[in-house]
């Protein structure tokens, strides 16, 4: 049985490698799960020790990695960057996006948790590796991981004028079929949507931009909030390595 899914920036082996880790892995949080994360690390061949981690409060906040030190007392954010090829950023999802970062230019490399309340990171992330290394946002390669999708995420009217408002009218549609049964949550909201639209403001190339296009509530083989229920989720790892070939 498969505990985890690679997705790819390109075809280079010197591109890093992006995974997330299924359902099948079984619970992946940092510091509650430790000895299961070891366990499937191992599995992967991925050194436990290399792996980074923050405390996730569905935030903006990106990290600079530049050894294991750099998150020693595991600081609140959402994101992780380094050019060290020798780590492994990694974030926990269940619903919410991970979206892999990459620039083949200044070799700079991370992966972020973006939620609703977090949309907005990956241009914390894109300023960040411009102002640590020069890093242009033209050059950055993106993947927008399995997450809730628009067919199985209804939200409100203030948080649909929000998206609406903060990155554009696309990413909103209103279920007509809802709102006549008197729906409070009516709208139907595109994750994957909003962090386009961004890409595009930041000037990251459309053809940079992967979006994995999976459900993460309608897939059963993923950790999911919304189809597990909020106290019985599986938290998925989402990680990235320099380099190599993924082991299948």
């Amino acid at each position: 049985m498969s505990v985890v899914r690679y997705f790819s920036f390109g075809d280079s082996p010197s591109y890093p490698v992006c995974a997330l880790t299924l359902a099948a892995a079984g619970p992946m949080k940092p510091t509650v799960d430790d000895a299961n994360r070891e366990r499937v690390f191992r599995s992967l061949g991925v050194a436990p020790s290399t792996v980074l981690a923050v405390r996730q409060i569905h935030s903006r906040i990106v990290h600079v990695a530049d050894s294991p030190n750099s998150v020693r007392g595991f600081p609140e954010g959402d994101g992780i960057l380094t050019r060290n090829a020798e780590l492994v950023p990694s974030v926990t999802v269940a619903d919410c996006m991970p979206i892999w970062i990459f620039d083949p230019e200044t070799a700079v490399f991370g992966v972020l948790h973006s939620g609703w309340k977090g949309t907005g990171i990956l241009r914390s992330a894109i300023e960040l590796a411009f102002d640590e290394w020069g890093a242009e946002a033209r050059n950055f390669r993106v993947i927008l991981g399995p997450h809730i999708r628009s067919c199985c995420y209804t939200v409100d009217a203030e948080r649909a004028e929000y998206f609406t408002r903060s990155f554009g009218p696309s990413c909103v549609t209103l279920d007509r079929e809802r709102e006549a049964e008197g729906s409070q949550w009516p709208y139907r909201l595109s994750l994957a949507e909003a962090n386009r639209l961004l890409c595009s403001s930041l000037g990251i190339l459309p053809d940079h931009i992967t979006d994995v296009g999976e459900c993460t509530a309608c897939k059963q083989i993923y950790g999911s909030n919304r189809r597990e229920g909020s106290d019985k989720f599986t938290h998925m790892a989402a990680f990235i390595r320099a380099g190599g070939q993924a082991r299948y």
